[in-house]
């Protein structure tokens, strides 16, 4: 089985090649750094540090690397080659390489290449393979467009693993947590063997999924970042510890599980294994993790569908407590960072308007009793 997978960073060595490393895919990463091509392309092995309460070292080879910009041919051709094409770019670039995956797709047609595909977006947002392929789709004729319809599988999918910014000598060795999940549509899929990829979840429905990574780690994470950021802590493993810190982030993780028991039917035995599990991975010393990272674009995370809005929004639907959730918004208005563009946007709102003002406008969230508990703990602050 052959991979193509776009995105030859960590996520893209550490995470996804990693599994399909395991599964015995070809892995050809298709990049635009020089360095990292090259030496994909000249080195037989990689090394993925896993840290863990000890390390281990994982070996990865049968790989090669592609360079996106000098070898436009190579990687149209390749396209018809494969058996399954991933992401791990980010968002904003999704765009940029469809037009490339489009112009493989459309020489696929001229091949007369029937041979089944599947187009997996990798990536830290909703319905991702949704987004890739209405992109791709712009650049493709009615006719191209009918042929990938039949014969390319874009499933949606959801992806968690924690791969801490980092800097080695050795620019292929890649360090990440031992936790990984991988969650993708299986009736999405065309090629048979991709339904078979070692400890991948295969679902009907992803959404539950989603919400349970968004409502847990992402929402969790950042409710840890704020408030030990408030209290002039530096490292996420340091928050996760904290009494007061740790009080804080548990009693908003207690919330988000009993919304997502009550909005998707998980088991409360596994939705609190799910959320031990979490707070685990957040303890890691080895993952050296800044919480100013994670404390970044407030403005982002104060969003509707975002990690705490969203969340709130559904527990008063469902006539649930979201006390602590609100607290938390209190934390992020008050992140006051120079360096970060949207923090310093934030604090010139906070200077002419009020916070009622702001999150109405914001996170289009109006209720009178969330933004009173805003209030009163954002003055107590």
């Amino acid at each position: 089985m052959k991979n193509l997978h776009f995105g030859a960073g960590n996520i893209g060595r550490g995470f996804i090649a990693s599994l399909l490393n395991k599964s015995g895919y070809e892995v050809t990463f298709v990049d635009i750094n020089e360095d990292l091509v090259n030496a994909l392309k000249t080195r037989n092995t990689y090394t993925i540090k896993v840290l863990d309460n000890t390390i281990e070292e994982l070996t990865i080879s049968n790989f090669d690397g592609l360079n996106i910009l000098s070898e436009k041919e190579e990687l149209y051709a390749r396209i018809g080659q494969v058996d399954l094409i991933t992401t791990s770019i980010g968002p904003n670039v999704l765009p940029i390489i469809a037009k490339d995956i489009a112009a493989g797709l459309s020489k696929k047609l001229a091949d007369n290449n029937t041979n089944f595909l599947d187009i997996i977006a990798c990536e830290n947002m909703i319905e991702g393979t949704t987004f890739l392929k209405g992109e791709i789709f712009k650049h493709l004729s009615k006719e191209e467009q009918v042929f990938v319809d039949k014969y390319v599988g874009f499933p949606n999918s959801a992806v968690d693993r924690i791969v801490p910014a980092q800097k080695h000598e050795d620019i292929l060795l890649v360090e990440v947590e031992k936790f990984c999940e991988w969650v993708v549509e299986e009736d999405g899929l065309k090629v048979e063997a991709n339904k078979a990829i070692a400890d991948v979840h295969y679902v009907k429905d992803l959404n539950p999924f989603i919400e349970r990574k968004l409502f847990t780690v992402n929402t969790g994470h950042a409710a840890l970042s704020y408030f030990a950021k408030e209290k002039g802590l530096v490292y996420v493993s340091e928050g996760a510890i904290d009494s007061q810190v740790r009080q804080h982030f548990i009693k908003v993780l207690e919330e988000t599980s009993e919304i997502l028991i009550a909005k998707w039917g998980f088991a409360r035995e596994d939705m609190d294994g799910y959320r031990e599990k979490t707070i685990k991975r957040f303890e890691n010393k080895l993952i050296v993790d800044e919480l100013a990272r994670i404390c970044r674009t407030p403005i982002r995370k104060l969003g509707e569908n975002e990690r705490f809005v969203k969340p709130i929004k559904e527990a008063i639907r469902l006539d649930l407590s979201y006390e602590n959730l609100a607290k938390t918004l209190a934390y992020i208005l008050k992140f006051d960072d120079p360096t970060d563009e949207q923090s310093v946007e934030l604090q010139k709102l906070l200077a002419s308007k009020s916070i009622s003002e702001i999150l109405i406008e914001i996170s289009n969230l109006s209720d009178e009793k969330v933004l009173s508990i805003v209030e009163k703990e954002y003055s107590n602050l």
